[in-house]
């Protein structure tokens, strides 16, 4: 078992606002890195996983949205910038809200969390470890996915548009 195993899954949430709030440009990334976010986590969605005690079958592939990476990236920075680990930013702002503010006009979202990974394969791999990160990363009604990493902060968010 691993013990630097820490983070946190937000509930989906159904229901969002009308309008949007500011359109951020697209975040300055490794697209490398977030390229080989993207293949893990298809991966997964394409075979399926046991999420507990719950086998999830496969799920289609997710396409990479610059504007769930910006969200992403607020929290992962905000996170890391005041030491605080949580789905709620300092600012009081949830997922929602964030995403929201990044320009992305949802109907569903979701958001995982972890800290203290080195990489995409062990973050995506401890996710897949946690039942309800892993329900989440295999849930088929999510269609669109971004994800940031600052100081070992990590956030994924995933939306189906409106």
């Amino acid at each position: 078992m691993r013990l630097r195993l820490l983070f946190l899954a937000v509930p989906l949430v159904a229901l969002g606002a009308c309008d949007t709030v500011g359109v951020d440009v697209a975040p300055e990334a490794d697209a490398e890195a977030w390229d080989e976010m993207l293949l893990a986590v298809n991966a997964v969605r394409s075979q399926g996983a046991t999420c507990g005690d719950e086998r999830m079958g496969p799920a289609p592939a997710l396409i990479w949205d610059s504007r769930l990476e910006v969200a992403a990236q607020r929290h992962s920075r905000d996170m890391a910038a005041t030491d605080r680990f949580d789905h709620r930013g300092s600012d009081g702002l949830g997922t929602g809200d964030r995403v929201r503010r990044a320009g992305y006009d949802w109907r569903v979202v979701g958001e995982n969390i972890a800290r203290y990974q080195q990489t995409v394969a062990e973050v995506v791999e401890d996710w897949v470890e946690s039942p309800a990160h892993c329900r989440q990363l295999l849930d088929p009604r999510f269609l669109e996915i971004g994800a940031a990493e600052a100081e070992g902060y990590w956030t994924q968010v995933f939306g189906v548009p409106r």
